[in-house]
């Protein structure tokens, strides 16, 4: 268990030298690789030629001549075979090289051997040709002005055996030839290296975009995203091992009266020292992550006894009360933090966490600064939990849920493109119910298909009010993407809506597409085989890999709201996530749009990053049907003055 754990390789980021020369052998292999066919194009053609020149001369010659003319197309062949032979499994730069200058020499030899002993001047010009064959199939430019050099100077010595006037024709045909054959060879290598180089700068972006979800650049630890890969590799082991662990999650107690007394610097700078303390309190076996703003997560593997799992836990938050010195400042503040045991509170990482999570609120409850272990206590609390899903059973969705929309603007023209549809539930029994209740007790209880059909008829009839051009977001749950007969009905509510499919939008997160991967794309293929857009929410908040983007369908990535916040900590991260986003977005060849912007400040950091399609209050509140309708005509008035 600690091995799976280890979080060593976690605790800085990446070199940058060593990266750097990581970059220039992947830049070289890439090129490399780019040149592989076109020598197998090169060499296979070749091959026929010299078979069929050998039987010529075989034919066609007699004596020493015969045997020179026809061995060396032979020795030709072979050398091609074994060449090609060569081009299997991963090539180095050099190797590839040396690979085509050595054919490069045995046509160069042949060529010189034939003229030798058949000097006929009209035949020089295979000279030229063979200058144009090793410009488009050298590797390297010093293959090809190599090449080039010694076989314009051999057809030049030839020429001028053959005659003065022999010399002067071909001297002006080499040059010629020569300038068409390094056009040639710039024209096609230039393709190639932009090519190549557009490939590796799209690789870099992703590698970026990786480093920045698996680290926390403050502090060094683990991200949410590094934490939860632990998590579920932990869950893995303990099931086969037949083990168990404890999962924590600690919060810092006053730590937003830090930033607002002192600032934003003052806070990061109290988080690193937080992240110091915590890596000097815990076993080298425990793993420690950041989870976001001041809430940080553990794993505890092997410590079966909650007594024990309570000192780890008050030696952590003791750490916590001992004021922080920094600079002329000296700050005091707290820790809570709660657990949860695998299996005993479940063996999912959902339960455990939500488990670990109650017993964290549990513990700010209480006592500031407390230690709570997950008990049966805690269990019958959140049975209260099934009030909301007993309710949810008889419910009328038809009357009962509605919809709220919150506009999506593009800041270049400061039009509403499209509106996000919004769940929203007001029961007679519980009131107001948050959509954070009642989704997921929709999804447990098997109810989210219906609840599905009954929303999106709603909103397809209030996107019938808007203008063409404004199109209609709506999410779908992790339920409905492994569903086929969710997916069915969604399909026939869309076709029999009356609306073009390419205004509809589905919007879905990572956690939902990895609940069952490949039932999940293929519903997202069939929705947008039917015209209909695909847009991944809260990208970058979820633990899925970056490597499955390219594998689904997909039109828009849509940025966590934290990112967003975090603009506000000053601390240039939140800026750089954007950025690094909307040019993977940009290479990927799809639209960004960011979530969360609020202020006049958000907007020009958000523009600043590149992306132009918002969302946040700065621009409008989630509305009811026919606000949003009003919305539109006063926005089109506004525009029109």
């Amino acid at each position: 268990m600690a091995q799976l754990l280890d979080s060593s390789s976690f605790r800085a980021l990446p070199d940058e030298q060593h990266q750097a020369e990581e970059d220039r052998l992947l830049l070289q292999r890439r090129v490399a690789e780019a040149f592989v066919p076109i020598v197998r194009g090169f060499l296979l053609p070749a091959m026929v030629y010299y078979a069929l020149i050998s039987i010529a001369h075989f034919f066609g010659e007699t004596g020493v001549e015969q045997i020179i003319l026809t061995g060396m197309p032979i020795a030709t062949v072979a050398l091609a075979l074994y060449l090609l032979r060569s081009l299997r499994g991963d090539l180095s730069h050099g190797k590839l090289e040396l690979i085509s200058l050595s054919m490069h020499l045995a046509m160069y030899a042949n060529t010189v051997a034939y003229l030798s002993i058949h000097l006929e001047a009209h035949k020089l010009v295979y000279f030229v040709l063979l200058i144009l064959v090793i410009s488009t199939s050298a590797v390297s430019a010093r293959v090809i002005i190599f090449g080039s050099a010694i076989s314009l100077a051999t057809m030049i010595w030839l020429a001028h055996k053959a005659g003065p006037d022999i010399l002067l024709q071909y001297a002006f045909i080499g040059l010629a030839g020569g300038f068409a054959a390094l056009g040639m060879a710039w024209l096609m290598r230039t393709a190639i290296l932009r090519a190549v180089a557009a490939r590796t700068m799209a690789d870099d972006l992703r590698r970026k975009a990786e480093v920045l979800a698996d680290f926390d650049t403050l502090t060094g630890l683990p991200s949410r995203h590094s934490f939860f890969l632990s998590f579920n590799r932990a869950l893995t082991h303990a099931v086969v091992a037949k083990s168990g662990f404890h999962m924590g999650i600690l919060d810092l107690d006053g730590f937003k009266p830090v930033n607002d007394i002192y600032g934003h610097v003052t806070g990061d700078r109290l988080l690193v020292e937080v992240a110091e303390r915590l890596r000097a309190a815990l076993p080298d076996d425990c793993f420690l992550a950041r989870l976001g703003g001041d809430e940080f997560a553990l794993i505890v593997p092997d410590t079966p006894l909650r007594s024990e799992v309570l000192m780890l836990g008050e030696r952590m938050c003791s750490a916590m009360r001992d004021p922080f010195i920094l600079g002329n400042l000296s700050i005091t503040i707290s820790a809570s933090a709660g657990f949860a045991h695998c299996p005993t509170h479940g063996d999912r990482a959902s339960q455990l966490y939500e488990r670990a999570d109650h017993a964290l609120y549990s513990a700010k409850r209480a006592a500031r600064g407390d230690v709570v272990v997950f008990s049966s206590r805690h269990e019958a609390e959140m049975k209260d939990v099934g009030r909301v899903d007993q309710t949810l059973r008889n419910c009328d969705f038809s009357k009962e849920m509605s919809l709220a929309y919150q506009p999506q603007i593009d800041i270049n023209t400061s039009r509403t493109i499209g509106f996000e549809a919004l769940a929203r539930w007001n029961s007679p029994t519980l009131g107001s119910v948050s959509p954070s209740a009642f989704i997921p007790a929709a999804e447990r209880s098997g109810l989210i298909e219906r609840m599905t059909a009954v929303l999106l008829h709603k909103a397809l009839s209030t996107a019938t009010t808007w203008p063409q051009e404004v199109k209609l977001s709506f999410n779908l749950s992790a339920v409905d993407l492994v569903s086929p007969r969710s997916i069915g009905t969604i399909t026939h509510i869309v076709r029999e809506s009356g609306i073009a499919p390419s205004r509809v939008i589905f919007e879905i997160t990572e956690t939902a597409v990895m609940t069952d991967f490949e039932r999940a794309r293929e519903s997202l293929e069939l929705l947008a085989g039917m015209g209909c857009l695909i847009a991944l929410d809260d990208f970058g908040s979820g633990y899925s890999n970056f490597g499955y983007i390219n594998r689904f369908p997909l039109h828009k990535l849509k940025t966590d709201r934290n990112f967003v916040l975090r603009l506000r900590e000053d601390d240039g991260v939140g800026g750089n996530i954007l950025r690094a986003i909307a040019d993977l977005s940009a290479n990927l060849g799809i639209e960004c749009l960011a979530e969360g912007v609020e202020s006049d400040f958000d907007l020009e950091a958000v523009r600043a990053a590149g992306i132009y399609q918002v969302q946040g209050y700065y621009f409008g509140r989630p509305m009811d049907g026919l606000d949003s309708m009003n919305y539109l005509q006063a926005e089109s008035h506004r525009l029109a003055s």
